[in-house]
């Protein structure tokens, strides 16, 4: 077309660049699509809510009801699985278009030895100083994946409790009961004791006095149990009859009886709030708690020393 043999061949050149430039970045495009799809289907899959074996005892007493058992239990799974899969399709992301761009550069004949060696000492160096940030991440993945808690859950940490307020990747936020906002490294959690999930076991213990009548206080704390678990407020958090379990402690002072009923995690301590309520209005309209002697203590400078016998 242009009758000129060196024109020809420097524009077939071009044009073979600008074809391989296509096809590397269509290539990278498809390839990112292909992985991020893959990655959501088996986050999906991996993140799916495993009940505990003993949250199965729950389908017997609750019916079958299903968003009621998942209101015990706690889903999260559409969160998790959404947090997961943009971080590892960022990730993926940046790995695919990384490689395409080397590609590219290699097309225009552009030595990749110097770049690559100075990418792999600079990432050893990364590597070194960045490991506490490293483990950060990777405990916050699992953090997720295992649905140990999440925002809104009362847990206990170690050195920090209280509400999660925010969680990610590399730092949870947990809001304690003073108002103090505790800033907690995922790397450095290695334990967690979680209050909002599944269900909780309310305990009430009572102290009485040493003479009470131990089988008609049991009775009435049975009842009141039994009462509150009838109740059309409180009877949809209450998930087995209340448990009596007898006297736990004696002393000169007290007998401490105990009550225990097992609760939905998210009523728990309203629940024995009220229950303690109950129980304590109950004794003391049967007259068992008029007896509680009140403790005088005698300083001991101001005691006055016995006298030796001769």
């Amino acid at each position: 077309m242009t009758e000129s043999r060196g024109f020809s061949l420097d524009g077939g050149a071009v044009i073979d660049k600008i074809f391989e430039i296509l096809v590397i970045v269509i290539a990278a495009f498809v390839l990112r699509w292909l992985v991020n799809r893959f990655i959501a289907r088996i986050i999906k899959q991996v993140t799916t809510t495993k009940r505990p074996q003993s949250i199965a005892e729950l389908n017997n007493l609750l019916g079958s009801s299903k968003s009621r058992r998942e209101e015990i239990v706690g889903d999260r799974t559409q969160q998790r699985a959404a947090t997961l899969t943009s971080v590892l399709q960022h990730i993926n992301g940046i790995v695919i278009m990384s490689v395409a761009f080397m590609l590219i550069l290699s097309v225009f004949n552009v030595n990749l030895a110097p770049i690559l060696a100075s990418a792999g000492i600079a990432g050893i160096a990364i590597g070194f100083g960045a490991q506490n940030l490293v483990q950060d991440y990777l405990a916050g993945i699992f953090i997720l994946l295992e649905d140990q808690y999440g925002v809104g859950d009362i847990v206990d940490v170690g050195d920090a409790s209280g509400t999660v307020e925010d969680m990610g990747l590399r730092v949870t936020t947990i809001r304690a009961l003073d108002g103090t906002l505790w800033y907690v490294r995922n790397g450095q959690i290695l334990r967690v004791g979680n209050s909002s999930q599944s269900w909780a076991y309310v305990v009430v213990d009572t102290p009485l006095p040493p003479t009470v009548d131990v089988d008609e206080a049991g009775r009435l704390m049975t009842e009141v149990a039994a009462a509150f678990a009838e109740d059309e407020e409180w009877r949809d958090h209450v998930i087995e009859e209340p448990e009596y379990v007898g006297v736990i402690e004696v002393t000169i002072d007290q007998t401490k009886l105990r009550l225990g009923v097992k609760t939905s995690s998210d009523q728990q301590w309203a629940a024995g709030r009220e229950l303690r309520r109950r129980i304590a209005d109950a004794l003391k309209e049967a007259g068992i708690t008029d007896t509680m002697a009140a403790r005088v203590y005698v300083p001991r400078s101001s005691a006055t020393p016995t006298e030796p016998q001769q």
